[in-house]
Formats: structure tokens, sequence, C-alpha cells
């Protein structure tokens, strides 16, 4: 992913995780006979988990034993990732998928905050039962035509190594929901393979009123109820949910104390004026490019709130048409350490919400949203007619403060029948007008959630 140098010197803690093993085929074809698991935690009666339920230690971002050949294939696949060139690594190609999003998402004068981690894993586990044109428009779309194979070894590799401490708590939970409909057959190959790639939990249910509400309810759970509610209806013709979840919550390296919080202003793109609470400090992490200016913020263990600041003359707007992942890469690899930085950050917290089926379709993934041209015969067949998307929702929740950052992010996608030595120059960078902002892993500089700030919520 680069060499990132001083940055390696924030605190990081790595774990790994193996898959699940190859007999998941059997143990879901006996689950699916007969209910064998039950309903999940806090889910209605109705509700039947068709995976086992793991316990603490089995956790997404905590260590695993089992089966060897596979963790030796995962350590292989982030090998080969981290050996090819800049332009074919799985960095590079989640960067630029992050930012080709933001990009197609973004309106004027609105905040904004994705979660391309969690996009990317909803629809990847839907990519696993795509066949023909549609795959390879997925494949295109989501990793640069890497293959789907590929692609999810190293998305899974990359999340079950994301760090997940005592003072810094990453969550990222997956499950699928099928329709519990004698019409509805699925393949035991797509379920076993997200099962043992993403860890998703599996669910079958009738897809009524009590079905909404456990999903709803599972949802809430795994983003630590930073978003309570992602579906308002399950529709007629609905059969299969592919749902991802992450809950972040990190402390500062260094909290603001109270003297460090003052009354500041934040002007706006058109001009507007808000009167906000500033966090000020010293910084260590200066950036800067012919556009930028911004610095990086620590928080205690394996992550970091990376703030970019365009410089004056340049509209934010066209500041984010223009970014790319070199952009990106080349900010992080030149990072300065010979500036103290005067720095200063608006408390603000923020919620957002998109359907992103126009946004995919308008990046080249038509076919997996057309009732006749969509081929996932990889997932399964309806008796009722083919199986197609019909929505990829996407909801995120951020807020900053003195202490830290809490986040959240939840993505759904809805399958129908027919988602230094010397005194240091001082840089003043404060983000009283709009900016773009990254929360990212500090040991690969890769963003979880990536977002613009026009206007301050508090």
């Amino acid at each position: 992913y680069g060499d990132h140098r001083d940055l390696h010197s924030f605190p990081t803690r790595r774990s790994s995780d193996l898959h699940m093993k190859r007999k998941l085929v059997t143990i879901l074809i006996g689950c699916m006979a007969l209910g064998l698991f039950g309903c999940g935690s806090g889910l209605s009666d109705t509700t039947k988990r068709l995976t086992p339920q793991q316990s603490e230690d089995s956790e997404q971002n905590v260590d695993h034993t089992g089966n060897e050949d596979q963790q030796a294939e995962a350590d292989t696949t982030e090998k080969k990732a981290e050996d090819g060139s800049a332009e074919t690594s799985f960095g590079y190609r989640y960067r630029q998928f992050a930012l080709n999003l933001l990009q197609q998402t973004y309106e004027d004068g609105k905040n904004e905050m994705i979660s391309p981690l969690s996009v990317l894993a909803a629809l990847t586990m839907t990519e696993n039962g795509a066949k023909g044109n549609t795959l390879s428009q997925m494949e295109q779309v989501l990793s640069d035509g890497t293959p789907v194979g590929q692609q999810g070894r190293e998305l899974s590799s990359y999340m079950k190594k994301l760090a997940d401490t005592e003072n810094t708590h990453l969550n990222i939970a997956n499950s699928i929901w099928l329709k519990d409909a004698d019409t509805l057959h699925v393949e035991d190959d797509f379920l076993s393979e997200n099962s043992k790639l993403f860890d998703a939990e599996i669910y079958q249910a009738p897809f009524d009123e009590h079905t909404l509400k456990d999903i709803n309810t599972w949802v809430s759970q795994k983003t630590e109820k930073m978003i309570p509610q992602i579906l308002d209806k399950i529709e007629d013709n609905s059969v299969m949910y592919l749902i991802n979840a992450i809950a972040f919550d990190a402390k500062w390296q260094s909290p603001y104390e109270k003297e460090d919080v003052e009354s500041g202003t934040f002007t706006s793109e058109n001009g507007t004026q808000q009167t906000v609470d500033m966090m000020y400090s010293t910084e260590a992490y200066y950036l800067e490019d012919d556009s930028t200016t911004g610095f990086i913020r620590p928080y205690e263990d394996g992550y970091s709130f990376m703030a970019l600041l365009p410089k004056e003359g340049i509209s934010i707007e066209d500041y984010i048409s223009h970014l790319s992942a070199e952009k990106l890469i080349g900010l992080v690899e030149n990072v300065s350490t010979d500036y103290d930085v005067d720095a200063a950050i608006p408390k603000f917290k923020s919620e957002y919400s998109i359907e992103l089926k126009d946004t995919l379709q308008n990046m080249g993934m038509t076919d997996a949203f057309d009732e006749e041209q969509a081929d996932f015969c990889g997932i399964g067949t309806s008796d009722n007619g083919n199986i197609y998307i019909n929505m990829v929702l996407h909801k995120t929740y951020i807020e900053v403060d003195e202490q830290g950052t809490k986040a959240g992010a939840s993505t759904v996608v809805g399958m129908v029948e027919t988602m230094s030595l010397y005194e240091p120059e001082i840089k003043t960078v404060h983000l009283d007008r709009p900016f773009v902002y990254a929360i990212i892993d500090t040991e690969t500089q890769m963003p979880i959630f990536l977002g613009v700030t026009e206007s301050v919520e508090e």
C-alpha cells in the first residue's frame, strides 16, 4: 500500500480471522430444513437463524484458530495485493471506488458522509451470486475489473485485520435475509461463500411486519443504535436482503480540554456564516499539495481523522471532482512532520441517507437492476420470475466532539422477483469553511468513512 513512514508510529493493533469451514454447506442445508438455530438475539420467533451463533471469542476482529489452508490462502492473497503495482493493488482500487462513490453522490451545499467499506461489503456479497454480463459490470464498478473471487478474498482479509481495541472500537457485521417461501430456491454455495468470507449471518423469515422489525433491530444492534432504522417497509415481491452494518467509536489520542474549545465562525460556500464550537489543537502531521492543505489527527489505536481543506479559490465542488486515488496516496505518502499545525475542527454531527440505485447505474452497473437482464443465477432462482436488485440503501451517522468520534453505517441491498530539533514553522488549517474528511485505517490509510461538511450541525 506504499511507504507511509511516520504514520506507522501511530499505535495500531492488527488481528486476523480464519474462514468458516467448508462444512458450512452441510450445516446450512440441515438448518434450512430443521431451523436448528432459531431466531437471533432480540428477534421474533418467526425469524430463524440458519448459521450458528458465534461466541464472543469468534467475532469478526478477533483471532481464530482453524483451517490452516484457508489462512495460507488469505495470507497469499494479501501478499499479492501488497506486492502488486499501485494501480492494481486492492488499496488503490478501494480508494478509487470510494472517491467514485463520493463524486457520484455529492450534491452542492449538502453535508454528506458515506462508508465505502459498508457499500462495498454489501455489494460484494451480492456479486458472489452474479453471472455473465451482470457480473462483468459489477466487477468493473466495484473493483476495476478484478475477478469477484480475488476481490472477495482481499476485502475479507482487509476487514478481518482492522483493529478493534478497548480504546478504539470497530464492529463490522453482515447478514443475508431470505424469504421463507417454497418458490425461492437459494444456492448453498452462495450462502457458504458469504458466510466463509464475510461471516454473514443467514436468516429465514416470512418478510412480514415482524421481519421488518427484526431487520431494523439487527441493524440498530450492530450499529450500536446509531442507525436505529434502515427499512421503512418490505415490498411484496422482495425475496432477499443483503446487509452490512458498521459501528465505530474512538477516543482522540489527545482529547480536547475545556480551554481548547472556543466559539468560532464557519462560512459555507454561499457565504452564509454560522457560530460554532471550534476545537483547537496543535497537530504534528501536515498535508499539502497543489490544491489542499490538511492534517491528520490520531485516535488512540489504529485509526485517524484526516482533514482536507481546499486551498483558497478552489470550490468544494471542483475539489471533490478532481480527487483521485493517486492524489490521496500522494498526500499521505508526503505527509510532513516539519511543522506544527495550528488546527481547528468544528464540533459536528450528521445523519445521511441515500438510495444508491441511480448512482450505481451511472457508474456502469446497469444489468443488476434490470428485471430482464439481471443474472443472479449464482444466488438462486424464484418460481415467480427473475431475481434482480431493486434498491441499495445506505445510511450513516457521525458525531465529532472533544472526546473523539462515533460513526455508524449500514447498507442494504434489496433483491426482488421480476447495495524536529529546530523551532518548527507553524501551518494553520482551520476547518472554518467547507471541507472533506475521512476516518482512515492507520495501517493502510484507506477510508472507512468519507465525508463532506458544508454546514455544521451540533
